[in-house]
């Protein structure tokens, strides 16, 4: 229906140019075809292929076009990668189900190499276990092509009231933050506090009050003695005089229970990988294959697996096949310079 109406108001345009790609057809879901784009067919003469790919390496598009040319219909067309050679690599461990061991290492290679790496697969539920390993070792990763989505990006980088901003507030007031570091501001202690268990640590009442001042006025260390029990200020102290990890720790060990679980992953990539690592954008991009369409890495991990659904639609012979074909064909073609093909974990896979 849209390639229609774009087709009527072509009708009325002295000069009409329709650019698309059948090969990367895979919204079927939305009534998304490969045929709308073929048919009616468009004279030879009146066709143009960019035919030059400044993103494939040799490898990636070897693999690429063995796969793409499995398709029982589509527009030949030639295009070149690019000159370096690159690399595939088909991984014997490491599934979906088990990426905590082999992949996990695999990746942290390319992150030291300051590669930027991709997880990708055909279902989010695929995802599960690969978000956990991350967070576990506190990597930081997102999703900046479905932001909304809060499963891919719990970081929430720059959300004011985000636990990755309340850390930054926290650790921003220590000489170990870097070349950033001030004084806390009220706004930062209001931040950082809201968080923290009353009982033995803050004075009663004071956790409105200091919502209740001036978000920019220095917090002195008179007003810290108005908010804390003396005993919660001492250790404050003596855990601001260490490194920033020991400032850290002092906060998370006072959290209340109820939010523990919503800061253990923003924690975590602060002590790793220091306060920096909340603010930078993350080397990791963890979606579907569908969520990435556009995107690239350096490196991307494709999991070859396929949901019950999605094996019986690859069964079928023709457009339900070739659907399947073309949405690895698009995860495949993410990958600037290494791609690395996960063991599939059931027989409902594809074959790359």
């Amino acid at each position: 229906m849209q390639l229609s109406l774009i087709r009527k108001w072509g009708q009325r345009a002295n000069y009409f140019i329709l650019a698309g790609d059948d090969d990367q057809t895979i919204f079927s879901f939305t009534g998304a075809t490969p045929d709308a784009i073929l048919d009616p067919d468009i004279p030879d003469d009146h066709k143009i292929v960019l035919k030059q790919s400044f993103r494939l390496s040799r490898a990636v598009h070897r693999v690429a076009e063995s796969l793409i040319h499995r398709v029982t219909r589509r527009q030949e067309k030639i295009y070149l990668p690019r000159p370096e050679e690159g690399a595939v690599h088909r991984l014997s461990t490491g599934g979906y189900k088990s990426p905590e061991y082999f992949i996990l290492k695999s990746a942290e290679e390319q992150l030291r190499q300051s590669k930027s790496v991709m997880f990708l697969a055909a279902c989010s539920y695929m995802l599960q276990l690969v978000v956990a390993t991350l967070r576990k070792n506190g990597i930081p990763f997102h999703n900046p092509y479905r932001k909304t989505n809060g499963f891919w990006n719990q970081l929430r980088i720059g959300k004011k009231g985000s636990s990755a901003n309340r850390i930054l507030a926290l650790l921003v007031g220590h000489p170990g933050f870097g070349e950033d570091h001030r004084s806390w501001t009220h706004g930062d202690v209001a931040l950082w506090t809201e968080f923290l268990t009353a009982n033995g640590v803050l004075k009663h009442g004071m956790k409105s009050k200091i919502r209740q001042s001036d978000p920019a006025e220095v917090a002195t260390m008179e007003r810290l003695a108005e908010i804390f029990q003396p005993g919660a200020l001492e250790s404050l102290m003596e855990a601001w005089d260490g490194d920033y990890r020991a400032l850290l720790a002092w906060w998370y060990r006072l959290v209340t229970a109820e939010f523990r679980g919503r800061i253990q992953f923003a924690t975590n990539v602060a002590a790793a990988h220091g306060p920096r690592a909340l603010m930078d954008q993350p080397k990791v991009v963890v979606g579907t294959i569908h969520s990435v369409k556009g995107g690239q890495a350096d490196c991307v991990y494709l999991f070859p697996d396929l949901s019950q659904a999605g094996d019986a639609q690859y069964s079928r012979a023709g457009d339900p096949h070739d659907s399947v074909i073309r949405l690895f064909y698009v995860g495949a073609t993410r990958a600037r310079e290494t791609l690395f093909i996960a063991q599939r974990e059931t027989s409902r896979s594809v074959c790359i």
